[in-house]
């Protein structure tokens, strides 16, 4: 069951071959079975058993909530979500999310950042659908490359306009994100010293001691590493040359995808990986950096940028694994991104 596809799994419960509550628990099951690749830091179990009990009652008494009623859903550990703690993958980070801060100036407070039902969009004909070129690279997988051609011939074939267009400094987006996301893990990241944040050690031998100890057991390799980094291209003689032309870059990746938007185009296609979904085995034969360098390419830019964007899974590999496509939509316009992203969903 846990091999299916999430249509056959919403079908077996409707049809009773398996209920909710026998489904939560074959994914428990298979959560403890594959503990050693620490892929789950919060199993909410008794709260899943619960609410999977209550799904059970509505399917009986006819009253599903809908298609995905009942089926089990794990988000990253960096979704603030009510009643379950958000850590950030981070003993120093654990416990000290608590939901919007007032005086973030990195947060949008902004009327429109509500709730929003998703229309059925029947008519795609007024749609400019938006192919980057800069995205055709080399290293794109021919099965990959294909269903990108045929979703874009499938918007096409409905009365979409399919617009191929340019995003120029797509190739500086990794570097970039490089030095402005290790710049700002080391500024943000400083003022987790044990003292008014986060984790804290027992150590009380001094205050040097303490900071030390409290930073070496809260931040793991990857944000110590991120830390140097970043601290190095704060320093005094490497900011202009770093961090400023980083920032610079950031703004050239940005104004690629007003100019695309300008043109017309209401959404971007794109894929979302070079190739399908990499095996465990074959994932760790290379470190993190060296192979988000490569498998990036296509969603760092849209990071740069600040705008939504979607992957959709649309297909399984000729190997049985999945492959995504990507929707990147305007800043602000996540519900037409959406709408759209439903509709081709549907067609698949």
């Amino acid at each position: 069951m846990l091999g299916r596809t999430l249509r056959e799994v919403s079908a077996a419960l409707k049809q009773g071959q398996i209920t909710p509550t026998e489904l939560c628990r074959k994914c428990l099951s298979l959560i403890k079975k594959t503990k050693f690749l620490n892929a789950y830091i919060t199993v909410s179990e008794e709260v899943a058993l619960k609410q999977a009990e209550e799904s059970e009652k509505r399917y009986k008494n006819g009253q599903s909530l809908g298609d995905l009623d009942g089926i089990p859903i794990a988000v990253k550990d960096n979704f603030s979500t009510s009643g379950i703690e958000t850590t950030c993958a981070s003993n120093m980070l654990k416990g000290a999310l608590a939901g919007p801060d007032p005086k973030d100036s990195t947060t949008v407070h902004d009327p429109i950042n509500k709730p929003f039902m998703l229309p059925s969009l029947a008519d795609v004909s007024k749609l400019c659908i938006g192919i980057p070129k800069e995205y055709l690279v080399p290293e794109l997988s021919s099965e990959v490359r294909s269903l990108w051609s045929k979703a874009a011939d499938l918007f096409e074939s409905e009365g979409a306009k399919v617009l191929e267009v340019s995003l120029p400094h797509t190739s500086y987006s990794i570097v970039c994100y490089h030095v402005l996301c290790t710049s700002e893990v080391a500024s943000n990241m400083a003022r987790f010293d044990g003292l008014q944040y986060g984790h804290r050690c027992d150590i009380d031998v001094s205050t040097e001691a303490m900071y030390a100890a409290t930073r070496r057991e809260g931040f793991n390799d990857v944000v110590r590493g991120r830390i140097l980094s970043g601290n190095f291209f704060l320093l005094k003689e490497n900011y202009e040359n770093y961090f400023v032309k980083a920032q610079k870059v950031r703004r050239l990746i940005a104004n690629d995808f007003v100019n695309a938007f300008n043109s017309g185009v209401d959404v971007l296609l794109t894929p979302t990986t070079l190739s399908e979904a990499v095996p465990y085995l074959e994932f760790i034969k290379e470190d993190n950096r060296t192979r988000s360098a490569q498998d990036d390419i296509f969603t760092q830019a849209v990071n740069m940028a600040g705008l939504p964007a979607v992957s959709i899974p649309v297909a399984l590999s000729n190997q049985g694994l999945p492959i995504g496509l990507q929707f990147i939509g305007r800043a602000f316009c996540d519900q037409q991104l959406l709408t759209v992203a439903k509709w081709f969903e549907k067609q698949l």
